[in-house]
């Protein structure tokens, strides 16, 4: 049974501002899901992160041309070749990946990939494929993608050494 119009005249409950005390509780509550969001996010990048990647085919390969990583029979180390020394993401480690975004969008998958180049460097850079596996968008991206400028790569990997990018 519907209300007697004059029962719904003048301002519903949504018309009201908030109050003090509601706005910043919806403020705190806001804050508070996104401190917990990037929590999650840095156990995650973390989680994902290995700090050998000397015994990785990357190191592999860097072995085969510059020598093993381990004393010859002198007890002399190589000398390894120049890089950033900064740990390289586990499951792409071949490729020298130090960190990367990966999305799914309506079975497409879109990657924003930073990696390690061969002169103590790094370039980032985006891309998408037909989302089959994650490590595969992360190649094809490090392989075909689109390269992102100096602030483009600073603004999504703030952590590594923007002053190593190379344009």
């Amino acid at each position: 049974m519907p209300c007697h119009p004059s029962h719904t005249h003048g301002p519903g409950v949504d018309d009201y501002p908030p109050s003090e005390g509601e706005r910043n509780f919806a403020e705190d509550a806001e804050r508070a899901q996104q401190e917990a969001d990037h929590r999650r996010d840095v156990e995650r990048d973390r989680e994902m992160v290995t700090e050998d990647p000397e015994w990785d085919k990357a190191a592999e390969a860097r072995a085969a041309t510059y020598g093993p990583p381990f004393p010859d029979a002198d007890g002399n180390a190589p000398e390894p070749p120049a890089g950033l020394g900064l740990p390289y993401v586990r499951g792409v480690e071949h490729l020298q990946v130090l960190n990367y975004s990966y999305w799914n969008a309506n079975g497409k998958g879109v990657c924003i990939a930073a990696v390690e180049g061969s002169a103590a460097d790094w370039a980032a850079y985006i891309g998408a494929d037909d989302g089959q596996r994650t490590e595969e968008c992360v190649e094809w991206t490090i392989r075909r993608g689109c390269k992102l400028s100096r602030q483009q790569a600073h603004r999504w990997f703030p952590d590594l050494p923007i002053e190593a990018y190379r344009e």
